[in-house]
């Protein structure tokens, strides 16, 4: 505002104070300084924030490909133990192609089978009781129900393939017959 401005305004409104230029200017000055200032804050939490994102963005990247990579990998502890009991079962096989000893054969296959055994323990795995415990449908899945005066109703008494509980929750029920 010019002075002559100011003046107008004063003699329109005469119960005002008269107006300091230079006090003005320099508050309008120290406004503009500030705002600047709160600008240049503003851009840099903006940058800032741009930062984060994509920071963000590359960690959400980084943690699938760890997923996946873990994923691909998880059995390969699991595997490592099973690789021997075939190298076994390869080996028993040959033995048996050349000597055609069906004992031998017998104690082989026993062996390898309580080694798979052993190691499925170790990793968690429990084979479900079936064979004379009461029905449960949570872990038996009935082939046959046939009438039986030996045993009492809901009773399992005979089991075709076994059960098996990892950590608590079941991967394969057994298949069993119940009396009825």
């Amino acid at each position: 505002m010019e002075s002559k401005d100011i003046m107008e305004m004063q003699e329109e409104n005469p119960g005002t104070e008269p107006v300091d230029l230079e006090t003005e200017v320099d508050e309008i000055t120290a406004l503009k300084s500030e705002l600047e200032k709160s600008q240049q804050e503003s851009q840099k939490n903006y940058d800032l924030y741009l930062r984060s994102l994509a920071e963000l963005e590359n960690f959400k990247k980084r943690a699938a490909r760890d997923k996946e990579e873990y994923s691909k990998f998880a059995l390969l502890p699991l595997i490592q133990k099973l690789l021997p009991v075939i190298d076994d079962l390869e080996r028993a096989l040959a033995q048996f192609d050349n000597s055609k000893d069906l004992e031998g054969l017998s104690k082989g296959v026993e062996m390898i089978t309580r080694s798979l055994q052993e190691i499925i323990k170790n990793e968690g795995v429990e084979p479900i009781e079936a064979l004379g415990q009461a029905f449960d449908p949570q872990y038996h899945q009935p082939l046959i129900v046939e009438e039986s005066d030996e045993h009492s109703e809901n009773t399992i008494i005979e089991e075709f393939q076994t059960g098996y509980i990892l950590h608590g929750r079941v991967i394969r029920p057994s298949l069993v017959k119940v009396s009825k």
